[in-house]
C-alpha cells in the first residue's frame, strides 16, 4: 500500500526546515521575476547581444573572488545571522534598480554595477543557505531533503519568469524589481521564527587564510569532489543561460518578453518533474552513473533545440532540457553533500558555486561571442558538442564519479538531536 505523504516529504515534517523551504520558495521565484526582467531590460537598453552577455562578467567576478571566503565564512559563524544580513542587503538592490527604471534614469551600466553587488551579497549568501538547510534534518533525510530544496530553484524558475513576463508586458519594466525586493521578506520572517539550538554554531579558532587553504586541500584530497567540479563547470560554460534564451526567444523564434517567461518556464516544468521523479524514486543507489546519463540527455536535447524553428517544439525541447538539468544538478548536489564532511561544508558548497552560477554567468560572455561570430543556433550547438564531449571523457575516464553508490549515511546521534530540536 502506498504511503501518504511519500516518505520524499518527510524533511517537511520538521518545523525549521519547512519555514526554511517556504519561505524560499516564495524568495526563490521573486529572484527568477527579477533576473528575466533584468535581462529583457538590458537587452532593450543595449540592443547587442555582446553587451547583453556582458552583464555575466559582472554575475561572475564576485563569485570567483568571494565565494570561497563566502563559504569559510559560513564554516565560522552562526549560519542564520549570516542569511539575515544577505537577505535584506538584496532588498535594497532590488528597490534601487527599481527606482532607477521607473524614474527613467536607469543606463544599461547601473544594470552591470547592480548586478556586481547582487553578485557579491550571493558569494557569501548562497554557501551560508547550503551549509545551513542539512542542519535543519536528521543526516539519514538529506538525500529528500537535497531534492526538496533543488524543487526551490525549479519552482522559482517555473513561476517566476512567467510572472515578469506578465508584468513587464502589462505593467512596465520597473514592476518586478520591487515584486522581488517584497519577496525577501518570506525568508526573512521564516529565519527569524527558526529555532536552531545553539550546538549549530561552530566558532572557528583558525584564521580565514588557513581556512580557506584548509578546505582546498580537503576538496583536492578527495576522489570525487574535483571530478564533479569540473563536470559542472562544464556544463556551466556551455548549457543554456538566461542569455541565450533571451536571444532565441527574441531574435530565432520571434517571440515577445511573455514568449520569453514560456520558454524559461518550460524549463522550470521539466526540471520539477524531474524532482517529481527524484522524490518518487527515492534513493538512487548509483547516483554517478545516473548524473552522467542525465549529463547525456541534456546534450542530446540542447543539439536539437538549436535547430528548431518552432515555438510549440521548442517549448517541448526546453521541458525535457529542463528534465534532464534538473536530476543532473540534484545528483551532483547530493554527490557534493554527502562526501562533505560538516565542517567543510560551506567551503565545498562554495566551490560548487563557483563552478555552477559563477561560470553559468560568465558563460553569458561566450554566449555573446559565440552568438556573434556563428549566430545563437551555432552557439547552442557548440555548447551541445563541447557538453558531450566532457561527458565522454567522464564516462570512460571518471571512474570513480561514474561508479559512486554511496548512500544517505546515518544521522549522528549529534545531528538527529539537533533535527528533534527543530521538530514540529
Amino acid at each position: 500500500m502506498s504511503r501518504f505523504p511519500p516518505p520524499g516529504l518527510a524533511p517537511l515534517g520538521h518545523r525549521n526546515y519547512a519555514l526554511y523551504w517556504v519561505g524560499q520558495l516564495v524568495s526563490m521565484s521573486g529572484t527568477w521575476i527579477e533576473l528575466t526582467a533584468t535581462s529583457w531590460l538590458l537587452y532593450q537598453l543595449t540592443d547587442s547581444p555582446l553587451l547583453l552577455g556582458l552583464n555575466g562578467v559582472f554575475r561572475a567576478a564576485p563569485i570567483f573572488a568571494f565565494a570561497l571566503i563566502g563559504g569559510t565564512v559560513a564554516d565560522r559563524v552562526e549560519r542564520r545571522r549570516l542569511l539575515l544580513i544577505t537577505q535584506s542587503s538584496s532588498v535594497v538592490t532590488s528597490l534601487l534598480l527599481g527606482t532607477l527604471v521607473v524614474t527613467g534614469h536607469v543606463a544599461f551600466w547601473h544594470v552591470y554595477l547592480i548586478s556586481l553587488v547582487n553578485a557579491t551579497i550571493a558569494a557569501f549568501d548562497a554557501p551560508g543557505r547550503q551549509s545551513l538547510f542539512p542542519m535543519l534534518v536528521p543526516r539519514g533525510q538529506l538525500q529528500n531533503a537535497i531534492t526538496l530544496n533543488a524543487m526551490l530553484f525549479q519552482t522559482g524558475q517555473l513561476v517566476g519568469p512567467a510572472i515578469a513576463g506578465v508584468l513587464i508586458a502589462r505593467v512596465n519594466v520597473a514592476a518586478p524589481f520591487f515584486v522581488n525586493a517584497v519577496s525577501y521578506f518570506a525568508i526573512i520572517a521564516a529565519l527569524l521564527a527558526m529555532r536552531i539550538p545553539p550546538v549549530a554554531v561552530r566558532l572557528s579558532r583558525g584564521s580565514i587564510r588557513s581556512e580557506l587553504i584548509g578546505g582546498l586541500r580537503y576538496v583536492r584530497a578527495s576522489t570525487v569532489l574535483p571530478l564533479v567540479l569540473v563536470m559542472e563547470a562544464t556544463f556551466s560554460i556551455f548549457g543554456h543561460n538566461q542569455a541565450l534564451m533571451t536571444i532565441f526567444a527574441r531574435d530565432v523564434l520571434g517571440a515577445g518578453p511573455e514568449g520569453l517567461g514560456v520558454l524559461l518556464s518550460s524549463i522550470g516544468a521539466g526540471a520539477i518533474a524531474g524532482m517529481v521523479v527524484l522524490l518518487l524514486v527515492g534513493d538512487i543507489r548509483r547516483k554517478g552513473a545516473f548524473m552522467l546519463a542525465s549529463g547525456a540527455l541534456y546534450a542530446s536535447v540542447l543539439l536539437v533545440f538549436a535547430w528548431s524553428r518552432s515555438f510549440p517544439l521548442s517549448v517541448a525541447l526546453l521541458a525535457v532540457l529542463g528534465f534532464a538539468d534538473a536530476t543532473w544538478g540534484a545528483l551532483r548536489n547530493a554527490i557534493a553533500q554527502l562526501v562533505a564532511e560538516d565542517a567543510y561544508r560551506g567551503r565545498v558548497m562554495s566551490l560548487i558555486l563557483i563552478a555552477a552560477r559563477g561560470l553559468t554567468s560568465a558563460s553569458q560572455v561566450e554566449t555573446g561571442v559565440a552568438t556573434a561570430l556563428f549566430g545563437a543556433p551555432g552557439a547552442a550547438t557548440i555548447g551541445a558538442l563541447a557538453i558531450g564531449g566532457a561527458l565522454t571523457a567522464a564516462i570512460t575516464r571518471g571512474k570513480p564519479l561514474r561508479d559512486f553508490t554511496a548512500a544517505s549515511p546515518r544521522p549522528p546521534a549529534a545531528q538527529a538531536a539537533m533535527a528533534a530540536g527543530g521538530e514540529s
